[in-house]
Formats: C-alpha cells, sequence, structure tokens
C-alpha cells in the first residue's frame, strides 16, 4: 500500500512526539529503544531491511580541538578522518541501487540551497544559544532562568509570521521567503555584533534573540516546501529526511564552531590588552587563568567582578564583549551568502495565465 508523507520534525524529539500523537511511524536504529524509551511510542522491529551504519563526529571533536592548536594530532587526525569519509560516503551513495540519499537531487540548485539553508538555520540558532548563554551568564550575570525567558518575549508573534510566510510561499515561491529569513538572521547577528557590551540593555538582547528566532523559523518553512517539491513519487520521506538531517548537522557544528571563533578573537583582544597595558603575554594569561578560576569556584556571584578585573589588569569584560562581537560578525556572513545564493539560484515567482 502506498505510503502518504507525514509531518516533519526538526529533532528527534519532535519526531517522537508526533509519532507518540498518532501521526505516523519513522523508522530507526535498534540503540533508540534503549536511549529514548517513551510511554506513548511503542518500537516494532522491522525484518529485511538494511542495518544502520553510524559513525562518530569526528569534525565536530576536530573542532573542538582547533582551539588548541590545528597543529595538534588530536585537531588535524579527526578532521582528516571527516574528509575521507565524506568523500567515501559520496562514492558509495553514488553507486549504490538505493541510496540514503539521493546524489541527483544535488543537481537542482534550488534543492543544494535548500539543503544548505537548513544546515544554516540550525548551525546558527544552535551558535546562538550558546553564545547567549555564555555572555548572558558570564559578562551581564543573568540566571540561566533569565536567559530561557529571552526566548518568550513576541512567540506568538513569531508563530503567526510562519503562518503569513506559509501562504507567501503558495503566492510568490519560496524564493522570496528564504532571502527573508536569512536577511532577518543576519539582522539578529549584526544587531549583536553592534551593540553587545557589558551594559547592555536587556531589551535589546530579547530583540536580538527575537530576530533570530524569527529569521530561522521564517526560513525553514521556505526550506521544507523546496525539498518536498523536489520528491520523486514514492520517495518523499526519503527526500523529507534530507532537512532534519541537514539541520542536525548544523546543530552539532554550532556550538563547536562558535566556540572556536569566540576563543580565536577572545585570545586576540586580551593579548591587544596586554600589550596597550605593558603586560606580557605570560602574565596577562595568568591573569584571564585566574578570573577563570574564581568564576569556576563559584560561577552563580562571581562573574567578571570589577574588582577582580582591576587587581588582573586586564578589562576582560570589554576584551570578552569585543570577542562575542566579531564572532557573531563573522557568523552573520553564512546567512547572508545563503540569502545571495538563493537570490540567483532559485527560481523567481511562476506567473499564472488565467
Amino acid at each position: 500500500m502506498p505510503i502518504p508523507p507525514g509531518p516533519t520534525g526538526g529533532t528527534l524529539n519532535e519526531i517522537l512526539t508526533l509519532v507518540g500523537a498518532g501521526w505516523g511511524a519513522f523508522p530507526l536504529g535498534a540503540q533508540a529503544r534503549r536511549y529514548h524509551p517513551r510511554p506513548d511510542v511503542a518500537y516494532r522491529p522491522l525484518t529485511g531491511a538494511p542495518p544502520v551504519q553510524w559513525g562518530l563526529l569526528t569534525l565536530v571533536h576536530g573542532i573542538a580541538e582547533a582551539e588548541n592548536g590545528i597543529t595538534r594530532l588530536q585537531a588535524w587526525l579527526p578532521l582528516v578522518i571527516s574528509a575521507i569519509a565524506g568523500v567515501l560516503f559520496v562514492l558509495h551513495e553514488r553507486r549504490a541501487t538505493e541510496p540514503v540519499l539521493e546524489p541527483s537531487l544535488f543537481h537542482s540548485s534550488a534543492f543544494t540551497v535548500a539543503a544548505l539553508a537548513s544546515l544554516t538555520l540550525n548551525f546558527i540558532a544552535a551558535g546562538f544559544s550558546f553564545a547567549l548563554g555564555q555572555f548572558g551568564s558570564v559578562v551581564l550575570t543573568l540566571s540561566p532562568r533569565t536567559i530561557g525567558l529571552l526566548y518568550l518575549p513576541g512567540t506568538l508573534l513569531v508563530a503567526g509570521a510562519v503562518v503569513l510566510a506559509g501562504r507567501l510561499i503558495g503566492r510568490y515561491t519560496p524564493r522570496p521567503v528564504l532571502i527573508t529569513g536569512m536577511l532577518v538572521l543576519v539582522a539578529g547577528g549584526l544587531l549583536m555584533a553592534v551593540t553587545a557590551g557589558p551594559t547592555m540593555a536587556l531589551w535589546i538582547l530579547v530583540l536580538a534573540t527575537w530576530l533570530t528566532n524569527l529569521g530561522s523559523l521564517v526560513a525553514s518553512a521556505s526550506v521544507a516546501e523546496t525539498i518536498l517539491s523536489h520528491a520523486p513519487p514514492g520517495r518523499s520521506g526519503a527526500v523529507a529526511s534530507v532537512q532534519p538531517a541537514f539541520g542536525m548537522t548544523g546543530y552539532a557544528l554550532g556550538p563547536a564552531v562558535y566556540l572556536l571563533l569566540f576563543n580565536l578573537f577572545f585570545r586576540r583582544q586580551w593579548l591587544n590588552d596586554a600589550d596597550a597595558r605593558g603586560l606580557s603575554e605570560t602574565q596577562a594569561a595568568q591573569a584571564v587563568d585566574a578570573t577563570r578560576s574564581a568564576m569556576a569556584q563559584s560561577p552563580a556571584t562571581v562573574g567578571y567582578d570589577p574588582n577582580l578585573l582591576r587587581q588582573a589588569g586586564l578589562d576582560l569584560g570589554l576584551d570578552f564583549t569585543d570577542g562575542l562581537r566579531l564572532t557573531m560578525l563573522v557568523t552573520s556572513l553564512l546567512p547572508l551568502a545563503l540569502a545571495v545564493a538563493a537570490y540567483f539560484l532559485m527560481p523567481r515567482r511562476v506567473r499564472h495565465t488565467p
């Protein structure tokens, strides 16, 4: 019997929630029953199905280790393994009779842009959450509860914008909606890059968070429409899975890349600060380590205490903020590049004759 396409989910938890609500079924590896036991989901074995292949997240590990030096074995070896594994996967998919990911789909520039947009949206969302947590707790000394509540204002407006985006997609094609969502993402990142500071107003932080959520969700509607429109008969499920697959890749890479960039820029800032104050690199490193140690012992109360920073001889609060600004500025280039690619590569509005 033909299997109609069901709703899509961006994460495994969303998918399991849909299954538990009776909206369909979803194939998983056998380990899911062990790691995701749920009273509303029944796990049934599939006999005769091909085995599920798994691989280590060597790329993420390599990026995380690169902040300590790209020449270290712990950094370049996982990156090399990831590159080789990626090439082998592409070669395997091109030769397989029933590939997991049909390579011919990427012959379409619109499909390729949509898949990369899915990765970018989740990359920015996960990375921004990491940056927000670091900046809010370390510099602004906000509690985890307050940081979480930053996502609440404007939620209904975002939901309404997503519904409107769906209507506009049907009328004008996904192209303008995707471009708009990406540009809103850029606006959120640039707002943080321009206004972030130790005395930053809370409403600006709320606005930056809201813009990031708005751009991500509006663009995701366009991504889903574009990807599903390329599904051949009987392959809608396999094609629809491209969006969460690329999305989870973005979620995995986002915090690692943001952390790598932030540590790189933060180190450059406090080294410049030390040079301006006549401190050696060793003295500056000792001051940074002393401040980090104090924060680790009492993270809820210390923060970047001005008295502690005065004793350290560095303005680490400002250095931290400058590192964050540069990180947000660099990462904003990614959705901007996708917006440009969508403008030139995705089909324009199709005019219908009456």
